[in-house]
C-alpha cells in the first residue's frame, strides 16, 4: 500500500483573486492598524491578462517603513494561501512621495486602488515625467540584450523577459504620442501598425511560440527594433 502524503483540501484549491486580496488586505489592517495609507493592485491580475504563473502585484504604502514592518509583513506573506503567487512593492509615504517621476508614471497608471487615493501620496506626474521613463526601458532592454547574448546561457528566457518589456515601452510611448494611458496588450495592439504591432503580437502570444527552433531570429527583430527605438528621443 502507497501512502500518498499531501494534503488533498491543498492540491485541489483554485486560486481567487478576490478571496485571496481579501484575505491579505484584513491580515494587513490587522497587523498595522491605523497606518496603512495605501494598498492597490497592479501588473496582469489587475489587466486580467494574469496566467496559471502570474504573480500578485499588490502596492502597500504604510506611513513609515522599518525593518519590523518588513518583519511583520513578510509574516503575513508566509501565512497566505498561496504564499508563492505573491509580489509587489511596499514603501513609506516619504520614500514613494520622493521616488523618481519616471518610474512613478508606471506604477500610478498601472496601479488600481483597494484602499485609498494613490493621487493623495505622490506628486502630479506629468506626460514629460514619461520620456525618461521610456528611454530608461529601452536602454535597460538593450543592455540586457547584449549582456546576455554573451555572458549568459539562457537567450530563451531573455528573450521572453525581453518581448514582455515591448509591451511597456510601446504603452509609453503610445501616451507621450497620443496623450492617453492604454492599460491592456489588446486594447494597444488595435491602435498600433507595421512593427510595432508585430512585435507586440509576439509578446502576446508568447507561450504558443518556441523561441528555441530559431531564438536568433527572434533575438535579432528585438535588438534591431530597440536599437530604433533608443535613437527615438
Amino acid at each position: 500500500m502507497i501512502s500518498l502524503m499531501y494534503n488533498p483540501k491543498e492540491v485541489f484549491m483554485e486560486f481567487n483573486l478576490e478571496e485571496w486580496l481579501g484575505e491579505l488586505t484584513k491580515k494587513l489592517f490587522d497587523t498595522f492598524e491605523g497606518r496603512i495609507k495605501f494598498i492597490g493592485l497592479q501588473g496582469s491580475y489587475k489587466r486580467n491578462e494574469a496566467t496559471d504563473t502570474s504573480d500578485v502585484d499588490v502596492i502597500v504604502i504604510l506611513d513609515k517603513i522599518q525593518l519590523n514592518d518588513l518583519q511583520s509583513y513578510h509574516k503575513i506573506i508566509l501565512s497566505m494561501p498561496f504564499k508563492e503567487k505573491a509580489c509587489g512593492f511596499v514603501s513609506g509615504l516619504d520614500e514613494i512621495y520622493h521616488w523618481p517621476k519616471y518610474e512613478l508614471f508606471q506604477l500610478f497608471n498601472d496601479t488600481v486602488s483597494l484602499y485609498g487615493e494613490f493621487k493623495d501620496f505622490v506628486p502630479l506626474i506629468k506626460r514629460t515625467d514619461a520620456i525618461p521613463a521610456v528611454q530608461t526601458n529601452i536602454a535597460n532592454l538593450y543592455h540586457m540584450l547584449s549582456h546576455s547574448y554573451l555572458f549568459e546561457n539562457n537567450l530563451i528566457e531573455t528573450l521572453k523577459q525581453g518581448y514582455k518589456n515591448v509591451f511597456y515601452i510601446l504603452q509609453t510611448e503610445y501616451y507621450i504620442d497620443n496623450y492617453k494611458y492604454i492599460e491592456t496588450k489588446q486594447e494597444l495592439l488595435e491602435l498600433l501598425q507595421g512593427e510595432d504591432r508585430e512585435m507586440l503580437t509576439i509578446c502576446i502570444n508568447m507561450k504558443s511560440l518556441d523561441f528555441s527552433v530559431n531564438p536568433d531570429f527572434y533575438f535579432e527583430k528585438l535588438l534591431n527594433w530597440t536599437k530604433k527605438n533608443l535613437t527615438r528621443y
